[in-house]
């Protein structure tokens, strides 16, 4: 077992840990220590010291099973920057899981990094045994293919033609149609590409809407689970609550309180 300089035994999982991304100073730093302590035990950890270090440490190498990265230092509107690379990482490499750590309670964080590889979110409190459990859930099947560039690029058509079409209650077989696959191998694709199945991608759609309309509008919450694609209110309290960790009532009240007390200094 190696840290740092790329190399892995076959029997260890590779993890990419990011633990600076626009970190000011050295807060967080015996957080990456412990971080980094904990996933020696059971995998193969290559270390990034930034965001740029991240993605060359990528380019150079796309046999990583899994990444973590330790959102939780950064100061202030720094951490839109993990955001950025969240996203940025989800569009070139979507078959990465993430795991996330990042500040309680989080909500925010969660629903901002929805639609993108992060597959569990922490906060900075948590466990070594905890944390690789989350890593070994996370992490795709040691040695698994990496999608083609064919495969990877039909999909992202699927997640466009789904944003643009969302609401017009799209079945299987339309999106097969349009990318000219069969229903299975559509099903197939999109799993080993996006890390989730089809249906759970459309769940996340949705709650990325809701997470707008909570935020942005003044609907109710009946009718924000309604423009949401959910089914009713119960079944969208669900499945954010499952999703985000709180419910949506207390979502809105929480962050629509705080954006109140940025505006009013």
């Amino acid at each position: 077992m190696r840290l740092g300089n790329g190399t892995s035994s076959r029997r260890n999982r590779r993890v990419l840990a990011i633990m600076r991304v626009a970190r000011r100073d050295d807060v967080g730093t015996a957080m990456s220590a412990a971080v980094i302590g904990a996933l020696r035990s059971t995998s193969d950890v290559v270390a990034a010291q930034s965001a740029a270090d991240a993605l060359r440490r990528l380019s150079n190498s796309r046999a990583f099973d899994v990444a973590v990265m330790d959102c939780s230092a950064e100061p202030g509107g720094d951490e839109v920057r993990c955001i950025e690379l969240i996203e940025l990482m989800w569009r070139r490499y979507p078959w990465l899981p993430v795991v996330l750590i990042g500040r309680a309670p989080g909500e925010r964080l969660r629903a901002d990094v929805l639609l993108t590889g992060v597959r569990d979110f922490l906060t900075n409190d948590v466990s070594p045994g905890r944390l690789v459990r989350s890593i070994t859930r996370a992490a795709r099947r040691h040695g698994a293919r990496v999608p083609s560039a064919a495969n990877v690029a039909t999909i992202q058509r699927v997640f466009a033609f789904l944003d643009e079409h969302m609401g017009d209650g799209l079945s299987l077989r339309d999106l097969a149609r349009m990318a000219q696959m069969s229903r299975s191998h559509l099903s197939r694709t999109f799993h080993s590409v996006a890390g989730m199945p089809l249906r759970g991608y459309i769940r996340e759609l949705r709650l990325k809407r809701a997470h707008a309309l909570l935020v942005r509008g003044d609907l109710s919450l009946t009718a924000v689970a309604v423009e949401s694609g959910f089914y009713d209110l119960p079944h969208f309290d669900k499945a954010f609550r499952r999703r985000l960790g709180v419910s949506p009532r207390a979502f809105r009240a929480r962050y629509r309180r705080l954006e109140g007390q940025l505006l009013s200094n």
